[in-house]
């Protein structure tokens, strides 16, 4: 019930309040399947708390809370780009088709990412008790498949609107707070797990699969 309470708080923010001037735009097809994708997000994956942000602060310095800032922009900045600023239609075109694809293979991968991590997926940066390097499933393609799946996702957001302007904006948001949180988060990693997870970098690519 959190967790679909903070679907709906989220999608009046990032996407009703933008829209508030042009309100008939809320059931715009494009609009309808962005709003389906952030929900289906928020509720496979664990709830997010104020508590645990505070209590792991000293471990995530605040990343979350960094990504959901980013994530917040990069909704916001295309729909208020394809909303006020382009000639709205109700065509299907390439670009629909591409946009509908990436977010569909986004929320598939990071669904696999969250459910082959299982236990130790949180979304604070955290060490549990007996905690294993996963290796398999996605892991074996890139070394944050999450994070992969929610940017694709994101940004096909942006191309399913044809908003260039907020997929540029969306790049950069995103790019920054992985970059951040990759960079602490495989910090904490080394720490704990050593050689092992110095081996499992060599082997894989950070986000991009052959590329980085």
């Amino acid at each position: 019930m959190k967790k679909l309470f903070t679907a709906l708080v989220s999608n009046i923010l990032m996407i009703a309040l933008p829209l508030m001037m042009r309100p008939a735009l809320i059931f715009h097809y494009k609009i309808l399947l962005i709003i389906i994708g952030s929900v289906i997000m928020w509720l496979t994956q664990p709830e997010f708390s104020v508590e645990e942000t505070k209590e792991k602060k000293d471990s995530d310095n605040f990343t979350v809370v960094l990504i959901l800032i980013m994530s917040f922009i990069s909704v916001v900045a295309p729909v208020i780009d394809w909303a006020y600023f382009s000639d709205v239609n109700y065509f299907f075109t390439f670009f629909s088709f591409i946009g509908i694809s990436m977010i569909i293979t986004g929320l598939s991968f990071r669904i696999w990412a969250v459910r082959t991590l299982g236990k130790y997926f949180t979304p604070t940066i955290q060490i549990k008790t007996g905690h294993e390097l996963i290796v398999a499933g996605p892991y074996k393609i890139v070394r944050h498949p999450s994070y992969s799946g929610a940017f694709l996702c994101i940004s096909g957001g942006a191309v399913l609107l044809e908003s260039w302007i907020g997929a540029l904006i969306c790049a950069v948001s995103m790019g920054l707070a992985y970059y951040v949180r990759i960079n602490l988060e495989e910090k904490k990693l080394i720490e704990y797990f050593g050689q092992n997870y110095k081996q499992y970098k060599q082997k894989t690519k950070v986000l991009i699969p052959f590329i980085w």
